[in-house]
C-alpha cells in the first residue's frame, strides 16, 4: 500500500526514501515498496554469498549430471542483466566456478580481480563454458564480461594436462582449427553488437512460417556473435565464426532461475 501514496509524493516533487530494488526473498529489504528505489554498484559483484551459493549450485549440478552418466566438458550459459541484479551476481559466479576460478574483492568490496583455483584444491576437471550475454547485460556489466574473459583465458592458459581442464582442450583444438592463437581462441564472452539487443530468432519464428532451423542458427550467431576480449576493454568485435565453433564444443546448456516467483510458464525463450 506505499506504491500509489510514493508515486503521488514523486508527482508532487516530494522526498521518496530511497530503498534497494529486487527479489524479495533474496533481500528482505525491497519491503515495504514504494521506495525511490536503487539497484546495485555492478563492481561489487558478485558479492561472496552470491559466489557461495554459486559453488552449491555448480556442485549440485555437476553432481546430478554424473549420477545420469554424463559429465560435461563444456556448457553455455545465457547472462541476464536483471536476473544478475536481483541475485547480487549469482550467474556470474557460475560461470567463474564452472572454470575453476573465484571472484577476489578489493578492501572496498570491489570486484575487479580473479584468480584460479588449483586443481587439487578443486576436485575436477575445469568445465568449459561459453556465455550468450544480452543486450542489457552488455550495458550494466561490461566490467563483470572483462572479468569473466579474463578467467576464461586464465584457464585456457594454464599449464595443465587437457584431461583436467577443457577450457585449453578445447581452446588448443579451436587455435588450430581457425589458425588463431591460443588466447584468441579462448574467448568466451558474446554478446549483440553495441546498441543491438536480442537475436530476435523467437520474433522470426512467429512471423515466418517458411524459415528453416539453418537460417535460425544463421540469425544468432550473426547477432550474438560480437565478441568481447579482455585485451581491448569495452569493444565488441564480430566474431561470428568463433562463436560457433565454441558452441559446437557444448555438451548441454544452463539456465538457472533465480526466483520461484517465475517459471517456464512465464518466459519460454531464454535463447533469445
Amino acid at each position: 500500500n506505499n506504491e500509489l501514496p510514493g508515486l503521488l509524493k514523486a508527482l508532487q516533487g516530494e522526498f521518496i526514501p530511497p530503498g534497494p530494488g529486487g527479489d524479495p526473498i533474496r533481500n528482505p529489504d525491497v519491503l515495504p515498496t514504494g521506495k525511490n528505489m536503487h539497484a546495485l554498484d555492478p563492481n561489487s559483484i558478485p558479492t561472496r554469498a552470491a559466489a557461495e551459493t554459486a559453488v552449491v549450485v555448480v556442485d549440485r549440478l555437476l553432481e546430478g549430471l554424473a549420477k545420469q552418466g554424463e559429465f560435461p566438458e563444456s556448457i553455455a550459459f545465457t547472462l541476464w542483466g536483471t536476473d544478475n541484479i536481483k541475485t547480487y551476481g549469482e550467474s556470474l559466479a557460475q560461470v567463474l566456478a564452472l572454470v575453476g576460478a573465484k571472484p577476489v574483492p578489493d578492501s572496498l568490496g570491489r570486484v575487479n580481480k580473479v584468480e584460479l583455483i588449483p586443481l587439487e584444491e578443486l576436485g575436477r576437471p575445469r568445465i568449459d563454458v561459453v556465455c550468450n550475454c544480452s543486450g542489457v547485460f552488455r550495458d550494466l556489466f561490461i566490467n563483470q564480461m572483462n572479468l569473466l574473459d579474463r578467467a576464461i583465458k586464465m584457464a585456457a592458459e594454464a599449464d595443465e594436462p587437457i584431461e583436467k581442464n577443457f577450457v585449453r582442450k578445447h581452446a588448443l583444438e579451436q587455435a588450430e582449427e581457425l589458425n588463431i592463437s591460443l588466447r584468441e581462441a579462448s574467448t568466451r564472452v558474446f554478446s549483440n553488437a553495441a546498441g543491438s539487443y536480442s537475436a530476435n530468432v523467437g520474433l522470426a519464428i512467429e512471423n515466418g512460417s517458411n524459415i528453416d532451423e539453418q537460417q535460425l542458427q544463421e540469425q544468432f550467431t550473426k547477432r550474438k556473435g560480437f565478441a568481447l576480449s579482455s585485451d581491448s576493454p569495452g569493444v565488441l568485435t564480430e566474431s561470428s565464426d568463433l562463436f560457433k565453433s565454441a558452441l559446437s564444443k557444448v555438451d548441454l546448456t544452463f539456465q538457472n532461475l533465480d526466483s520461484s516467483e517465475i517459471s517456464l510458464t512465464d518466459v519460454s525463450h531464454y535463447f533469445d
